[in-house]
């Protein structure tokens, strides 16, 4: 992924805009800078994960790790 993309998500994260952040992950896999299975898990995490996880998914793909990041959303019910 382009670093500008990774750096603009990671502004988007820390002021706490979700919409910007997926506007520019959206733009990212049109643009095929970022390859879509990716970019969907990273959307997944901006949309259901905490800022914490998506910081780590950023960071992944950061260092050229595409595929190592796997967000799994948590269902509490299924753990009781």
């Amino acid at each position: 992924m382009n670093p500008q993309s990774l750096v603009q998500i990671r502004d988007c994260v820390a002021h706490g805009d979700r919409t910007a952040a997926l506007r520019v992950v959206r733009a990212a896999i049109v643009a095929e800078k970022i390859g879509a299975h990716d970019g969907i898990e990273l959307m997944l995490a901006l949309r259901q994960g905490s800022p914490d996880k998506v910081m780590e998914a950023v960071e992944a793909i950061q260092r050229g790790l595409p595929g190592a990041y796997r967000f799994m959303p948590k269902a509490d019910y299924a753990f009781a």
